[in-house]
């Protein structure tokens, strides 16, 4: 959610700013702005909409060299002009941009009111620069000021701040929120993630929590909150690469992702084994073997592939919890004994799950970050570390990266099992993921039906159950049709009464234990009208099942059958022509509860 671009350059910024925030499009957001410094004035210009407004209202002939950029994900007034980023202070003397929420932003105003402060906007990031001009007013020293607002902001915030007392410097600030500044000989930028400064920068700074400073053109200041003193800047870099952003011919990045699930979990098998033995970290194993109970935490396509990883914990004779990460933050429950938690977020910035580790924290319990992002914010927090290597995803709905947790989640039981029989079983997923795409045309007639309708319902049972529910995400992700999954069992519970004529049932039949039982439940929606569109393994097939799948292992099936879930929701979403890349209202990453 929302994305922070800036930079200090020796040629131009303009066009560096705005490509930057294409780039951070997969975030999410609603309007748009940025804000240079041009001819020692502070200039800002800001769109309710797409980064492409912004871009055609921006003057080409800007001789601006510093400058920073912004997308808003509205979470203090309504989406528009007046309520964009940047925002300035009183005077004009600060100009920021903002992510995350300050939770004491209604406080901090009704006092700045006090004192005489008019505001503009409905959002608590003007509150930030007044409070910011409030600040150095007391001090006539823009760190000093920076310093004394982080000790009174309560909540979430990454700032990126220019100062018009001091126009060869951004400022900037940290907490919560991601922001990473990029280095490179000729300038220095700042960005929520690596994306925008792939093609700049060959050198990293990861900004931690309570932390702020500034960069120049030739020089890179970071400061502590709590001593206020310099501390050290420490290069890294990433193996994010630029490449990854390309369609690769592809009409959508949604597509492309789909059909690298394979790639996915060969690059997981080459990290994590070595031709003999599996290679995670001996301590974290002999951590799980000793534990009491394993709770998942994690939200949306991650909360699901953790319901499949809770599935594989039990197999190994371990107790097993899963929970919504947004629900147990407020809600934190352990069944007592020695307890090891298991976060997984794509981003590894999800505020819900950052949330949560400051709990876990207290309680000193041991932690096992599941992600896609080297050094992000979760997998700094935490005891382990287990990267997916899934590349970029770039596509809000996510797709590789499910295969990715639920793989390493597969290969994590075989190394507490001590069964190499995983691999072989893997590898015979992607030969069945291969067949999928190449006949993936055979979905189009379904999604051409599902496509007519206003509500589609999926069945599963086990293992299925846990792929019904992601397939039913993605559909509404990206179709905006009102999805739902059920447990077979629980249809006559209630859900049948939602049946009527022609309404798509979408079932998994995968498990020969409970084959008999969800065909069962196909009948009795059929005799309510339904349209059942049943999609079984080989073994287990009728000849009036819409999609037969090659047999893999029952434990790997949603690896390959999740493939289907997916292509079906792209080609609706195709079919009734919705932005598939970026749907409406929603985030890549999820930076705020």
């Amino acid at each position: 959610m929302c994305g922070i671009v800036g930079g200090i350059s020796p040629t131009e910024i303009r066009n560096y700013v705005v490509d930057g925030l294409k780039t951070l499009e997969y975030r999410g957001y609603d309007s748009a702005g940025i804000a240079l410094f041009e001819k020692g004035e502070t200039v800002v210009y800001r769109v309710k909409g797409r980064v492409g407004e912004l871009d055609k209202v921006l003057p080409h002939n800007l001789k601006a060299h510093i400058g920073v950029g912004h997308t808003r994900w509205a979470t203090h007034g309504e989406p528009s002009v007046v309520n964009a980023h940047p925002q300035s202070s009183a005077s004009g003397l600060f100009t920021i941009v903002h992510n995350g929420v300050i939770d004491n932003f209604r406080s901090l105003k009704k006092a700045l009111m006090s004192k005489g402060y008019e505001f503009k906007s409905e959002t608590d990031t003007e509150v930030i620069a007044i409070l910011l001009e409030d600040c150095y007013i007391e001090n006539h020293d823009a760190l000093k000021a920076i310093s004394k607002a982080m000790k009174q902001l309560k909540g979430s915030y990454a700032l990126a701040i220019l100062f018009s007392g001091d126009k060869g410097k951004i400022f900037f600030a940290k907490n919560r929120s991601p922001l990473v500044i990029g280095h490179a000989e000729d300038g220095n930028y700042l960005a929520s993630d690596y994306l925008p400064m792939l093609k700049v920068a060959d050198q990293f700074v990861t900004i931690t929590d309570f932390q702020y400073g500034y960069i120049s053109l030739d020089r890179i200041s970071l400061f502590d909150l709590e001593t206020d003193r310099p501390l050290e800047i420490v290069y890294h870099k990433t193996d994010i690469q630029a490449e990854d952003m390309d369609l690769a011919g592809y009409p959508h990045y949604m597509l492309k992702e789909i059909e690298e699930a394979d790639d996915c979990i060969r690059r997981l098998i080459d990290n994590y084994f070595d031709g003999t033995a599996f290679l995670f970290d001996p301590k974290m194993i002999q951590e799980i073997k000793g534990a009491d109970n394993i709770v998942f935490l994690a939200c949306g396509t991650s909360y699901h592939a953790c319901l499949i990883g809770s599935r594989y914990m039990r197999q190994a004779g371990k107790k097993s919890d899963v929970y919504i990460a947004s629900e147990w933050a407020f809600y934190p429950y352990t069944s007592g004994g020695k307890t090891i938690f298991i976060v997984m977020s794509q981003s590894g910035e999800t505020a819900d799950l950052i949330h949560c580790m400051s709990i876990i924290t207290t309680r000193g319990a041991s932690v096992i970050t599941i992600t896609n992002t080297q050094g992000s914010s979760l997998s700094r927090s935490a005891d382990y570390t287990l990267l997916l290597y899934a590349g970029l995803e770039i596509a809000v709905a996510s797709t590789k990266a499910y295969i990715a947790q639920v793989t390493i989640l597969a290969l994590l039981l075989g190394a507490l099992e001590g069964n190499t029989n995983v691999i072989s079983d893997l590898e015979g997923v992607t030969k069945v993921q291969k067949h999928i795409i190449d006949n993936r045309d055979a979905i189009k007639p379904i999604a051409d039906f599902v496509a007519t309708k206003k509500d589609v319902y999926f069945l599963g049972r086990g293992y299925d159950y846990d792929l019904a529910l992601e397939c039913s995400l993605k559909l509404k992700e990206i179709t905006y049709i009102h999805s739902e999954a059920f447990p077979g069992g629980e249809l006559k519970h209630g859900p049948i009464a939602l049946i009527e004529k022609d309404t798509p049932v979408i079932g998994f039949v995968s498990d020969p234990i409970t084959a008999g039982a969800i065909r069962s439940n196909f009948q009795e929606v059929k005799a309510r009208g339904a349209r059942v569109i049943s999609i079984s393994s080989m073994s287990l097939a009728k000849s009036e099942d819409a999609i037969v799948v090659p047999e893999v292992r029952l434990y790997l099936m949603p690896l390959v059958k999740a493939l289907i879930g997916q292509y079906l929701a792209y080609y609706v979403a195709l079919k009734l022509d919705f932005n598939i890349d970026k749907p409406r209202n929603l985030a890549k990453a999820v930076t705020v509860e």
